[in-house]
């Protein structure tokens, strides 16, 4: 059986009791568990939680019912999918494990093991996160190709993927579930790392809701900006909307004296492609005076 790109396709292989037909379900071996190596692009980083505990305590009653996906490799074969239970297998004191063998390329590879984590909703936001960004910048998938394979919405995706942009301490947070992701995306709405460290401090002190979070944010940064466009010439805010307009995204000009700085936003790793596009592809440029 040849694997599939979507979610919800093709997924026989790595669950074959989905199949219907016995007929259907693919064969499998049986191998050392000390011929399986970990699956170098697994999503998933902490193995030691509850749910683990009780996959050993399982293994140890009833065996391994569903069979680890694997493909071959120089020393002998490496996870596709189920790395959790070879983990708990080893733990349980098994010698043997069944074993699917298929056939598929890195990019495959990582994309099954990524949709296994998510149809067991067994990631965390930041592990999620980082799977998607590897599929991103190691194999080349867009948003919107990782959208349809895995089944969420881009802008799901692309909030995800923004959680990695946060400080460590709010990471920390994030993965010791004393945030939840709301509140994390929250907190992506202040500019620097440190107003963004001192507000996860805010919301814990107070035990603030990812409502509370976002409309104490919203009033924080209201004010500053108000303050920000009554001080600003009124020549530095027409450019800003000129160029907002003709660049399609959002532009703060920086002045004091005869220096300063042009900020161009982008929010995703698309927008950035574009605009650097479109400034590279400038042929005309034209001297600003006032």
């Amino acid at each position: 059986m040849q694997p599939k790109s979507s979610l919800g396709k093709g997924l026989g292989a790595l669950f074959p009791d989905l199949l219907d037909s016995v007929s259907a379900r693919p064969s499998y071996i049986v191998c050392g568990i000390e011929e399986l190596s970990p699956n170098r692009f697994q999503a998933r980083k902490d193995f030691n939680d509850r749910e683990q505990k009780r996959l050993v305590t399982s293994i140890k009653k009833n065996g391994i019912i569903q069979p680890i996906v694997a493909r071959r490799s120089d020393t002998g074969y490496e996870i596709i999918a189920g790395e959790r239970r070879w983990r708990a297998a080893q733990e349980a004191g098994l010698k043997e494990v069944p074993v699917i063998i298929r056939e598929a390329p890195d990019a495959t590879a990582a994309e099954l093991s990524l949709m296994e984590n998510l149809l067991r909703e067994n990631l965390n936001p930041l592990e999620e996160a980082d799977a998607y960004q590897t599929l991103i910048n190691k194999f080349g998938l867009s948003q919107e190709e990782l959208s349809s394979r895995v089944g969420k919405d881009r802008s799901t995706i692309a909030n995800t993927i923004r959680l990695l942009k946060l400080p460590r301490e709010i990471k920390s947070a994030l993965s010791s579930k004393t945030i939840t992701p709301g509140h994390a995306r929250a907190i992506l709405m202040l500019d620097s790392p440190g107003e963004q460290i001192k507000f996860l401090n805010v919301i814990m002190r107070k035990a603030l809701s990812v409502r509370e979070t976002e409309t104490l944010i919203q009033k924080l940064k209201k004010v500053p900006s108000e303050k920000k466009a009554k001080k600003k010439d009124p020549f530095l805010r027409d450019l800003e909307r000129e160029l907002s307009s003709k660049l399609m995204t959002e532009i703060h000009i920086h002045q004091r004296k005869n220096k300063g700085s042009i900020d161009i936003k982008f929010k995703t790793a698309e927008e950035l492609n574009r605009l650097v596009t479109m400034l590279l592809n400038v042929t005309d440029s034209k001297r600003i005076s006032r």
